[in-house]
């Protein structure tokens, strides 16, 4: 239990750090949104470039983990929009906003000191795999649902605006020119290395201070139970069956299971709460889902790493 408290500790001490802080007036509002555009737009490009350039293409295989992920994902995502009809007679967009925060992890944030401090690089690597197309599907999904939803223009806007914040996406503008790089076998000469080493060190202690700095704007309301329903779906019922899929049905090895199941364990994210905000559906229920998910992972990942370890993986 010691190398988990050490592995779990400083993530969410460098939260909890920023959370304080958020509430005093050393950071204003709108502080949490500079740190953060810092992080997605500068530090976890840097990243995942280094991570991607220098090494080979992934093989086929790697991309078997890549399917296994997201086919499990998806499963959660129609569950949760299932059970939020049955249960809520929430409408189809609201739905949709629901099963968007129930299936998008903070992996970019949170995900990469945890991963780092289990598997190392290499970990980290598969980590930034993932990640790569969680906006890539995710985000176009949801948008495809609410818009649909909320009769919107013809099928061509639709596509139009689903597609339209994806094609901006540094994560996604990163993925292609570190897995181009890598393709032409280009050397990545040392000084741009070391130039992109600064932002990628400061993309976990800086995205963690951002994360609390933002949640400590955030107020727990709107629909509790719904909330809480959220929360069991991404903290317990999607990593369960990541490890599942991953572990048993594919077959995949242990470290690539243990790390998409570790990001499937990851606390929601705030880019549902963004997407709930602009449509101004359910944004208060995705605010308190995003802000019960981040207290309880404190718990829920160490539970997650106990019986990785205790299981011999």
């Amino acid at each position: 239990m010691a190398d988990i408290f050490t592995i779990i500790a400083p993530v969410f001490l460098i939260m909890m750090l920023g959370f304080g802080l958020g509430k005093t007036k050393l950071f204003p509002e709108g502080s949490a949104p500079i740190l953060i555009s810092f992080v997605w737009y500068v530090a976890i490009p840097a990243l995942l470039f280094r991570a991607l350039a220098p090494k080979e293409l992934p093989h086929a295989s790697e991309m078997l983990l890549v399917l296994a992920y997201y086919g499990a994902l998806y499963v959660v995502y129609m569950l949760a929009m299932l059970l939020t009809r049955l249960l809520f007679g929430l409408t189809t967009a609201e739905q949709g906003t629901f099963a968007f925060v129930t299936c998008f992890g903070n992996a970019g944030f949170i995900g990469i000191p945890i991963v780092e401090g289990v598997y190392g690089e290499e970990g980290v690597r598969m980590l930034l795999m993932l990640v790569s197309f969680h906006s890539l599907t995710l985000l176009p999904v949801t948008t495809m649902v609410v818009e649909r939803a909320l009769n919107r223009g013809n099928g061509t806007n639709i596509l139009a605006t689903t597609f339209k914040s994806v094609r901006q996406n540094p994560i996604i503008i990163a993925l292609v020119a570190g897995l181009g790089w890598s393709a032409l076998q280009i050397p990545v000469p040392n000084w741009l290395d070391k130039v992109l080493e600064l932002p990628a060190v400061a993309a976990a202690p800086v995205g963690l201070f951002s994360v609390g700095l933002s949640l400590s704007r955030v107020q727990i309301a709107g629909n509790i139970t719904h909330a809480v329903l959220a929360v069991a779906l991404k903290l317990a019922v999607l990593p369960l069956t990541v490890f599942v899929t991953t572990y048993y049905l594919v077959g995949l090895p242990p470290v690539w299971c243990v790390v998409a199941t570790l990001m499937a364990a990851l606390p929601s994210g705030m880019i549902p709460y963004s997407f709930a905000t602009k449509y101004a559906i359910g944004a208060r229920r995705v605010a308190t889902a995003v802000l019960i998910s981040t207290a309880a992972s404190a718990f829920t990942l160490s539970v997650v790493l106990y019986l990785i370890r205790a299981g011999g993986l």
